[in-house]
């Protein structure tokens, strides 16, 4: 058995090893994630004024429980509009390269992950990165368990998942399309994808969804991201999502 106390003795251990300059860094987030503790700020924000972060991972393999993170990419939607100069790529050091099948379905290969950046530094980059932005993923509870995890095991500090899933959202915006997968939806919009299961090339496919989204949404009278939260949560309730 597991006590609830061991959990924060533990991630207080990890915090207390990691360098210097990350640990200053690491409270500083942590500070500025307080001050957003009720979400309010977030919630009012006008959809035509938010920053949303498209996020993709590519990681060891299929099981949010036990994967690890290889690689992240996200691209920033601001003001309605997709941000090319507000991107974020990195590959994250692996002691042991992941197998070769994993290595054929994201391209990234073994000396590459061998020489990633040093997985603290690298989530930290991103959790900086994200801020108090509302990240988006198709399939998002995927990439939300996998992304705490590896947060709490390598900094030591637990996360909220402020996150939007797509393939919550676009069903609820385009009722009764027969579309189920991301390829359905990007076959249905017309999109023509830079790439697939490459990190910044799926977060970049997954900005433009989004941009389709909010459009969509306000047309249909979101005006906040928190009327956009809501709009997901009432499709979650409904248990309608493709």
């Amino acid at each position: 058995m597991r006590w609830p106390w061991q959990s924060r003795v533990e991630r207080r251990r990890v915090r207390s090893a990691l360098p210097g300059e990350l640990r200053g860094r690491l409270e500083r987030l942590r500070q500025r994630e307080l001050g957003l503790a009720s979400g309010r700020r977030v919630r009012s924000t006008p959809l035509a004024l938010a920053r949303f972060v498209a996020l993709d991972l590519e990681t060891t393999g299929p099981h949010m429980d036990r994967d690890r993170v290889i690689a992240i990419g996200a691209v920033a939607v601001a003001e309605r509009a997709l941000a090319h100069g507000d991107a974020f790529a990195a590959v994250l050091r692996q002691r042991a390269s992941s197998s070769v099948d994993n290595i054929l379905v994201h391209q990234i290969g073994g000396q590459q992950q061998l020489g990633g950046v040093e997985p603290a530094a690298a989530l930290l980059d991103f959790l900086e990165y994200r801020g108090a932005s509302l990240a988006v993923a198709f399939r998002s509870e995927f990439d939300a368990t996998v992304l705490a995890r590896e947060v709490e095991l390598t900094l030591g500090i637990r996360t909220p998942r402020r996150f939007l899933d797509l393939a919550v959202l676009l069903p609820a915006l385009f009722p009764g399309t027969p579309n189920d997968t991301l390829e359905d939806w990007i076959g249905y919009f017309g999109l023509v994808p830079i790439g697939r299961h490459d990190a910044l090339a799926d977060a970049y496919t997954g900005a433009q969804l989004l941009l389709i989204a909010l459009d969509a949404a306000q047309r249909l009278g979101s005006r906040t991201t928190g009327d956009l939260v809501d709009l997901e949560r009432a499709q979650r309730w409904l248990g309608r999502r493709r």
